[in-house]
């Protein structure tokens, strides 16, 4: 049996127009060849996993660009990773098929086009248009019409807090051994659903997220369905190409496709009143006041707000300002606040320091209050080494955490996204010291959800405030959810195909 050459790529970063710090190329980590091999890499591992399974396929891990979810990518660090992706392909060809690993709401500064999109556009230019291309994606990505013109097969990940990546990458990877073996030609067809909503009111832990995904087996199982799959879409981008998604990929009846995408997307618009949060959720004053009168922790509250895993800057310290105030402080670390003027002061003065700080003086997403306040410098470093598996950077910046009475609270020169137990235990912070933990998050990451006794969002303010119906849309397309009035739809005029 002839072998096959199968070309593994990706750029997969979440980005946010709002943000006033964009993501350059020293925010990148970028792994190349072997290192996807070695590094048990968010959906790699299960591409490779599939790959691995068949003795006549040749797995060629050429380059998967990633970083934490931040601002729009710069021109040039755009630029140059689509560049060398290209030159990679074509260096290292010809190919079978490729694997493209993305998120599906990259944004980049000036291109006027779904970036995905283009990233693809750049594969196809590598590889030619006859090269089957299988695209893994985050739920939390958008679609358009050019993306699937150019995938051959699509999947993208069915939990959110998200659990699946490994078996994300394994199914994308089936579908495209499939083809290659038997020669089908996939067709997919997409729905836009002009539902805008956040990804903590779209959890499919709680409904409408979960019995929606959970249908997802059922379309799976039809005669003549590859795959059907969701995406919640990125509502805090205000982008053309914005909304929901319901994608169904056929092994090659156009009709098929099109008839059980819509039947989803209408079944998806039936329940559009039910996205709303459904997790404990308060006002910092609320929340914050509930959390000194928790008896059992660890309690986890999140800044939603200055969500970090959601492209905000993590610069905002109103949260650490309020527990400050508290008039019976819980033994607390606060973690993960974006001060990299603070974090070089601090690594000057050493550990065990005293430090003087103004809380507030970094604030560059929005303007807020201050407050002087003095502390222990208990801990720091140069880079922040992470152990276990990492959805995002395995290494991170310069940080410090200082001491405030019964808060500990961590200062970092970029931002950073606290969503594994092993953050804390790199930054030396013994876990059971302490009985709640505050983290610029919207919902619980996994293994941070895993260890939680109880958790509390806050609808705080910042560049990803949840309040999505006092926003101001200009480029979606309207009408749309909850930008605009409830308003009767039908899928036949949102309805595209590949």
């Amino acid at each position: 049996m002839t072998e096959l050459r199968i070309a593994i790529v990706g750029l997969s970063v979440e980005c946010l127009i709002g943000s006033p710090l964009k993501t350059e190329q020293a925010d990148m980590q970028i792994y190349r060849g072997q290192e996807m091999i070695d590094g048990d890499l968010w959906m790699v591992r299960g591409v490779l996993q599939r790959l691995a399974e068949d003795d006549h396929v040749l797995a060629v891990p050429l380059m998967w660009a990633t970083a934490l979810p931040g601002g729009a990518l710069t021109s040039d660090n755009y630029a140059a990773i689509r560049k060398e992706t290209v030159e990679l392909l074509r260096q290292n060809g010809p190919f079978d098929g490729v694997v493209v690993i993305n998120h599906g709401a990259l944004e980049v500064d000036g291109l006027t086009v779904q970036p995905d999109a283009d990233f693809l556009e750049a594969v196809r230019e590598a590889v030619g248009p006859d090269v089957p291309v299988g695209a893994s994606l985050d739920l939390h990505g958008h679609m358009s019409p050019r993306f699937i013109e150019l995938a051959t097969v699509i999947s993208a990940l069915r939990t959110a807090p998200h659990r699946d990546d490994r078996q994300t990458g394994y199914r994308t990877t089936d579908q495209l051994l499939r083809v290659l073996r038997t020669g089908i030609k996939p067709h997919i067809s997409a729905v836009t659903i002009p539902i805008l909503t956040a990804g903590e009111a779209a959890v499919t832990t709680t409904e409408p997220g979960a019995s929606l995904y959970a249908s997802l087996a059922s379309y799976d199982a039809r005669d003549g369905i590859m795959e059907a799959n969701i995406l919640v879409g990125f509502a805090f981008n205000d982008v053309p190409w914005g909304g929901m998604t319901a994608l169904v990929t056929s092994d090659g009846d156009a009709e098929l496709a099109t008839s059980c995408a819509q039947e989803l997307a209408n079944d998806i618009w039936q329940r559009r009143h039910d996205f709303v949060l459904r997790m404990e959720t308060a006002s910092v004053t609320e929340g914050l006041a509930r959390l000194a009168a928790a008896t059992e922790g660890p309690v986890f509250v999140s800044d939603s707000g200055d969500n970090t895993t959601a492209g905000a800057p993590g610069d905002l310290t109103g949260i650490l300002q309020a527990m400050l105030d508290l008039p019976a402080p819980p033994k607390a670390v606060v973690a993960g606040i974006t001060a990299p003027q603070l974090v070089r002061k601090a690594l000057r003065a050493g550990i065990g320091a005293q430090i003087e700080i103004t809380l507030g003086d970094e604030h560059i997403s929005l303007a807020g209050t201050k407050k002087v306040v003095t502390g222990e410098i208990i801990n720091g470093g140069e880079e922040l080494h992470l152990s276990g598996f990492q959805p995002y950077r395995s290494v991170e910046a310069a940080w410090t955490a200082i001491r405030f009475g019964d808060i500990v609270a961590t200062f970092h020169a970029r931002p950073i996204g606290i969503t594994t137990p092993e953050h804390f235990d790199s930054m030396g912070l013994d876990r059971a010291a302490f009985t709640a933990f505050v983290v610029k998050l919207g919902y619980l990451h996994p293994r941070i959800e895993d260890i939680a006794h109880r958790h509390i969002l806050l609808l705080s303010e910042g560049t990803v405030s949840l309040d999505l119906e006092n926003r101001d849309w200009r480029h979606i397309v309207r009408p749309a959810l909850p930008a605009d009035p409830d308003f009767a739809w039908s899928p036949g005029n949102s309805t595209y195909t590949g």
